[in-house]
């Protein structure tokens, strides 16, 4: 059975960036939404959708992850969760998170005060410096940072980045260039960006020696 820790990674993942107009059924017209595969040795455990709108400066992000791992047509292990993040000029302003991991229901929120940020995590609340970021891979600033919070646990943990270079990659059946980066924070994933800084992939190694991938679907 795979470890806990090795799915919460999903945990970690996702969305673009694109410019809405004005005008709620505009913007209902023009919200991209894009849907990830979680597969482990080639099968499917699950899923991660994401949802982002934009309004002039500001930014939302709805996240959606569901893994279910069975062996022999019975579950061992459950993970949902759901996440909101809310930016408004590049800053992250608030974050509401919901986990259920395997029966334990973690809550983590984040507000923003000034240059401060509040994050409640299972009832504990810390202080952080305004420009923290969670550890949501979908967004590119993380490739720059040093330190992150987790939107599970509310935990701030280390990133380290490796720029592997360029790669080619398919991606729904057509050819894309991409950069290809390792991010190790509690444990390595490899990721791949388009020219945009869009998320492509994510790719990790469970503890088992199985491979645990995102795939656009």
């Amino acid at each position: 059975m795979m470890r806990k820790h090795l799915l919460k990674t999903g945990l970690l993942i996702l969305a673009v960036v694109l410019s809405i107009g004005g005008g709620a059924a505009k913007a209902e017209s023009l919200a991209e939404t894009m849907r990830f595969a979680v597969m482990r040795n080639g099968q499917q455990i699950g899923s991660h959708t994401i949802e982002l709108r934009r309004n002039g400066p500001e930014t939302t992000v709805q996240m959606v992850t569901h893994v279910e791992v069975k062996i022999a047509f019975v579950t061992v292990y459950r993970f949902d969760q759901t996440e909101t993040e809310r930016w408004v000029g590049g800053k992250l302003m608030a974050l509401n998170a919901v986990t259920h991991d395997n029966g334990t229901v973690h809550r983590v929120t984040a507000t923003r005060t000034n240059d401060k940020l509040a994050i409640e995590a299972d009832g504990k609340l810390t202080q952080v410096a305004g420009n923290t970021i969670p550890a949501s891979l979908w967004n590119p600033l993380l490739l720059e940072k040093t330190v992150a919070f987790n939107p599970q646990d509310g935990k701030i943990m280390p990133i380290a980045v490796t720029d592997r270079g360029e790669d080619h990659l398919v991606v729904q059946g057509r050819a894309k260039r991409a950069r290809h980066y390792v991010i190790n924070s509690t444990f390595p994933q490899d990721v791949w960006y388009d020219e945009a800084r869009q998320l492509l992939k994510v790719e990790l190694k469970g503890s088992d020696g199985s491979t645990i991938r995102y795939q656009l679907g």
